[in-house]
């Protein structure tokens, strides 16, 4: 550990030095730079902006047309995902630190009085369309010594694509043409890795399972919830990546060649090591699939207790025949509980004799009719109903305060720490339900590679060339936990905001309590994550991480809250909850 502190102190002290705001630039240099991106910089402005009278304390006549669009637009997340200044958790664009914020209850007048303010959304940005763009863009920040900042589309829960007097490369717009490459070689290797598809950096993956489906293939991505537990992580399935690094150069890394930059890449974080422009993924074949919904109301005060201690015990069974999907357990009287998960390992009989346990829970509660078992020919019918109903995305797309925790294969094995797991899995799904204006869930992914890891590729195996840097919690876990707040961001008053994290982070102590060798998924952590070392990489990958990270980054250039080498102290994150 004191290398560790060493060099992380090495990496932040280095960035201490070397920070400007974007103020200290002359118009005339920006107009140059804006030339060099071929008129591509474009100021950085809040999604409701529109609807105000005063942005950043300039006077506006509000756009009342533009206006009521952009508020009717507040849960679509692809109008988000489009907008520069639109975050899916909204509280994000916001200075949750000081309260300045652009946001207003949508249910009140189109024209609300006072200030849009700037928040924590990027000054500025580059809308990427090149290679080009980013480098140039590396090199100006680096060059002004500005803060530089990453963001694609918006769905970081841990408000890593924001900050404020921040320069951004808006990767979203990078979309080259999808292509499928059979007998795939990596540059540098002399053997093919087999089928992969290849897609730039802001290519969102509906439209990459389509392109896969439509080749007859799959591929493992984001909302894939029932893939990864048969063919391993998102980026067990990297084949390869090109990135600008912060130097500026533009390199390729797969197993054969820059093999710590690959490592880094594949689970060291986002906007830490380089700007990914390009991944090359394993493209797997269609393969039926059985699938299970069930829907159950939370009719009594032990229903829904009944069936997570079902769903604990039968845990390490499902994982280990192939069933991967969502949970979302039920809080209010007035909710349902509801289950999709699917699995291509078994048939249909083998399947149904498999959730016997969950048919006969909905059979007690009068509602066989809710619990079905379908066969379906592959794996984008399955993940078109969940991409269809937007479930999930419903789910979160507001203010959002997130914890998260990956729970170990050890503490499902026993009765006794099933009754345990499942009294304090209980407990997170009550936490927070007494207050309306601050609805909580509870959502259990079956998400953990259990059958992939234990075949693990020698490649693959810690110090291997093909090794990711992903926290081994990942190797022997069962299920990945998520709690959350939402609230109205409109809701800004900062010590309200730093009130909510802390509840939602003090719910899953206990949780973390439970699994000491459990660990945490980065992408949707708790923003406050008391252990992210441990939590999100441990100690062994970290070493070798903050030495990756002082060689290709000392200025640290590229840098995002809790990440490797991160420095508390950057104005960065000076718009995070006071925690």
């Amino acid at each position: 550990m004191l290398l560790i502190a060493i060099l992380a102190s090495i990496v932040g002290h280095a960035h201490a030095l070397h920070t400007s705001s974007l103020a200290s630039v002359s118009s005339p240099t920006w107009d140059a730079f804006n030339q060099s991106v071929s008129g591509r910089l474009f100021n950085g402005l809040p999604a409701l902006r529109p609807c105000f009278t005063s942005v950043n304390g300039v006077s506006q006549s509000p756009d009342t047309q533009e206006c009521k669009r952009v508020v009717d637009s507040q849960t679509d997340a692809s109008f988000i995902c489009d907008t520069f200044g639109g975050y899916v958790t909204k509280n994000w664009a916001s200075c949750q630190a000081t309260g300045e914020s652009c946001a207003f209850s949508l249910t009140a007048e189109l024209a609300p009085p006072g200030d849009c303010q700037q928040g924590a959304v990027p000054g500025k940005y580059v809308q990427v369309e090149s290679v080009e763009d980013v480098q140039r863009t590396v090199e100006f920040a680096r060059r002004h010594r500005l803060r530089l900042v990453i963001k694609n589309t918006g769905h970081d829960y841990r408000g890593r694509s924001s900050a404020p007097d921040a320069l951004a490369l808006w990767t979203h717009k990078y979309q080259p043409a999808i292509r499928l490459d059979r007998a795939f070689t990596p540059e540098g290797c002399h053997n093919s890795v087999g089928d992969v598809i290849t897609f730039g950096a802001g290519q969102q993956f509906e439209g990459i399972y389509e392109f896969a489906h439509a080749h007859g293939y799959r591929v493992v991505g984001g909302m894939s919830k029932t893939l990864t537990v048969t063919t391993g992580l998102g980026v067990d399935n990297v084949q390869q990546l090109r990135v600008v690094l912060p130097n500026g150069t533009y390199v390729t890394a797969n197993r054969c060649q820059n093999q710590d930059i690959f490592f880094a890449l594949r689970g060291g974080g986002g906007g830490t090591f380089g700007v990914i422009m390009e991944m090359s993924v394993t493209a797997h074949a269609e393969k039926a699939m059985e699938v299970f919904t069930l829907g159950l109301p939370n009719s009594d005060s032990s229903s829904v207790e009944k069936l997570l201690a079902a769903l604990v015990a039968g845990a390490d069974r499902w994982a280990s025949e192939g069933w991967g999907g969502y949970i979302m357990p039920a809080g209010q009287a007035r909710q349902s509980s509801s289950i999709v998960m699917a699995t291509a390992l078994l048939d249909h009989e083998a399947a149904g004799e498999s959730i016997k346990s969950l048919m006969t829970l909905a059979d007690e509660a009068g509602m066989a009719d809710k619990a079905k078992l379908t066969s379906v020919s592959g794996f984008y019918k399955v993940l078109r109903g969940i991409l269809d109903d937007n479930v999930l995305e419903r789910s979160v797309i507001s203010g959002v305060a997130m914890s998260s925790r990956i729970l170990p294969r050890e503490v499902f094995l026993e009765e006794d720490k099933q009754k345990r797991m499942s009294s304090t899995l209980n407990d997170i799904r009550l936490a927070g339900q007494s207050d309306d204006r601050y609805a909580s869930q509870m959502i259990i992914l079956m998400t953990a590679p259990t059958v992939y890891s234990r075949n693990l590729p020698a490649s693959d195996e810690p110090d291997g060339p093909g090794a990711s840097s992903v926290t081994p919690a990942w190797r022997n876990s069962l299920w990945h936990v998520i709690h959350f707040r939402r609230f109205d961001p409109a809701m800004t008053n900062p010590d309200v905001v730093r009130e909510l994290f802390q509840d939602t982070h003090e719910t899953m102590n206990p949780l973390r309590e439970l699994t000491p060798g459990g660990g945490a998924y980065q992408n949707e952590a708790d923003a406050f994550e008391p252990d992210p070392v441990g939590a999100f990489w441990g100690e062994q990958n970290y070493e070798r991480l903050i030495k990756i990270k002082a060689s290709l980054d000392p200025a640290n250039m590229l840098t995002v809250h809790q990440g490797v080498g991160w420095d508390g102290e950057d104005v960065r994150f000076g718009c995070y909850p006071v925690f």
